[in-house]
């Protein structure tokens, strides 16, 4: 069997829709209890997903400086910028526009900005801030290795609440724990392993039998599969993660201190 041909959203959907004794689906729901299904499905997924497993939690992935651009500009050879979206520049901040260097002189609105010098073209470009990748649930840093520095997330941006900027002056590296599809999308795409989707597939089907039916004795045994998924989930991944003492945060950034830790090369996979 090749990996992948496993349970999908599909089959998942239909499981839950079992539990409370509704008939098969064919295709995925656009109505009714099967779209509830699907969409508390969804939010289960989302939930265990950020709690940051083996499977979709990297360590020191790299966030570099200047990656982020925005582009429906409207400028010719002004200093005052017109955005379509919402530009989120602050006074005095380092941009680019059509790679000519420039800094915010003053900001009129969420889509109105003046620049310093005279510009033209498109795309802008963020110079010194850090995208948040698009598909991270949870980005953390290591107070070890930015002892001056306290970034978070702040939406599409990291900020540095020490230094109350969204300015940063060299790379980081984070703790990011990425959303992963349920089931592959075409051959060769990421998706969770069988174990997650099994454990996320009986707790969907538990909360949709206490939100749809609350019948005591069905939420009691839609649990106890929940239970049993969940201890094999447990086993999976701790037999997948090989964890030990020294895999925890503290003993990791203890022991790593002062050199360069490599980045496992799958991160790349999900770095935007």
């Amino acid at each position: 069997m090749a990996y992948g041909s496993f349970t999908g959203k599909l089959e998942a959907i239909n499981q839950m829709l079992s539990t409370i004794g509704q008939s098969r689906l064919a295709a995925l729901p656009t109505a009714g209890e099967g779209l509830d299904a699907q969409k508390i499905l969804e939010e289960v997924d989302r939930a265990v997903q950020s709690e940051g497993w083996h499977f979709n939690m990297f360590h020191d992935v790299p966030l570099d400086v200047g990656q982020a651009t925005l582009s429906g500009l409207s400028i010719a050879n002004a200093t005052q910028v017109t955005t379509t979206a919402a530009h989120y520049l602050v006074k005095g901040e380092n941009i680019a526009i059509n790679d000519a260097a420039t800094t915010v002189a003053s900001v009129t609105s969420a889509n109105i900005f003046v620049t310093s010098t005279n510009v033209s073209g498109s795309p802008l470009k963020y110079s010194k801030r850090i995208e948040t990748p698009a598909t991270a649930l949870n980005v953390d840093f290591s107070t070890y290795r930015y002892s001056d520095l306290d970034p978070v997330v702040r939406g599409r941006f990291i900020y540095d609440k020490n230094n109350a900027t969204y300015e940063f002056q060299e790379d980081l590296k984070a703790i990011i724990t990425y959303q992963i599809a349920f089931e592959q999308a075409s051959a060769g795409g990421e998706a969770l392993p069988e174990y997650a989707r099994r454990f996320i597939t009986m707790r969907a089907a538990r909360v949709f039998a206490q939100r749809h039916v609350g019948d005591p004795e069905l939420v009691r045994m839609a649990a106890l599969e929940e239970q049993a998924a969940h201890a094999q989930f447990i086993q999976a991944e701790s037999e997948n993660s090989e964890s030990n003492i020294f895999s925890a945060a503290l003993p990791y950034y203890t022991i790593s201190r002062g050199r360069d830790v490599q980045t496992p090369s799958i991160s790349n996979l999900y770095k935007v």
